[in-house]
């Protein structure tokens, strides 16, 4: 019956999940204390972060026609409802969201270096937000090399797009006689204390998604690569982009829990593409259930 509804990518389908989602928000606010400005802001955000999560899996076809990944992806985002919070992490995750739609859209030719740009552009802009995610360059160039090819422009129209930003912000720190703020950029202090992952709750959301997350990809990828198509190569671009997600997630200092959400746009799609390959719907329907059960579990542990 979910597998059923769910199966389907319409705007109903999305409203609902939204709906889900709102469901588990009102719950938490009973343990925040936040005004009505900052459950608006909140909201508001959440909403931009999932109509352009929506826009890049719906646009570039890295999943079926279905509502599957915005499923998982709101699932996901449950698990860790209660530590996410809007600072610079969760600003830098929605700017790699935006840097993302021009990742996966050079798929097509179509005014690629304005995509090049754009997509340096919004890394620059990211990269001043949480230095921590400029390894997701190394996702633009992968993005080139499978779709399009390696030339003297493609290489650098990206660096082009990635110093304005950079360069006003130093420009910004100068006037202001704050330059050891944008020297701050390039001072990584990589943490090496990831005992929170060890708390209940985290441990369980790691070990539960991680399993999962494992198995779709042993399903999924031999069944990827035996075609040579554009959905095999967006598959290896999607692992990529799993393991740059991953290397930004433990790059990020002050660990609180919000990191995670570098990894829930790879994550959520690898979680679709591997419930498609199930043919009978009450498999996948128990599947879904577990994955909604195991969120609200975290909310006990």
């Amino acid at each position: 019956m979910l597998a059923n509804f769910f199966s389907k990518s319409k705007p109903v389908n999305f409203i609902v999940l939204f709906l889900l989602f709102l469901s588990y928000y009102i719950v938490t606010l009973f343990s925040k204390d936040i005004t009505f400005f900052s459950i608006s802001k909140e909201l508001f955000l959440y909403i931009v972060l999932f109509s352009i999560y929506i826009f890049i899996v719906t646009k570039n076809e890295i999943t079926f026609d279905n509502s599957y990944a915005f499923l998982f992806y709101i699932i996901l985002t449950v698990f860790f409802i209660n530590n996410i919070t809007i600072n610079s992490v969760f600003y830098a995750n929605l700017t790699i969201l935006l840097f993302l739609r021009k990742v996966y859209s050079l798929q097509s030719s179509k005014n690629l270096f304005h995509k090049l740009f754009d997509g340096g552009l919004w890394l620059g802009i990211s990269f001043i937000i949480e230095p921590y995610t400029v390894p997701f360059a190394l996702l633009l160039y992968a993005s080139t090399y499978l779709h399009q090819r390696f030339t003297y422009q493609t290489l650098l129209t990206p660096i082009l797009g990635f110093i304005p930003p950079v360069l006003l912000y130093f420009t910004y720190c100068f006037w202001y006689d704050d330059l050891e703020r944008f020297f701050q950029l390039f001072s990584w202090n990589i943490p090496f204390d990831y005992s929170l992952y060890l708390e209940n709750n985290y441990l369980f959301s790691i070990i539960f998604i991680g399993l999962f997350t494992l198995f779709a990809i042993l399903l999924k990828t031999p069944k990827a690569l035996a075609v040579l198509n554009r959905f095999r190569r967006n598959w290896i671009l999607l692992l990529f982009h799993l393991i740059i997600s991953g290397t930004a997630f433990v790059l990020v200092p002050n660990k609180s829990g919000i990191e995670f959400l570098f990894l829930l746009f790879p994550t959520s799609v690898i979680l679709a593409n591997g419930l498609e390959i199930f043919q009978k719907k009450w498999f996948a329907d128990i599947f879904i259930i577990v994955f909604i059960i195991a969120s609200i579990t975290v909310f006990f542990l």
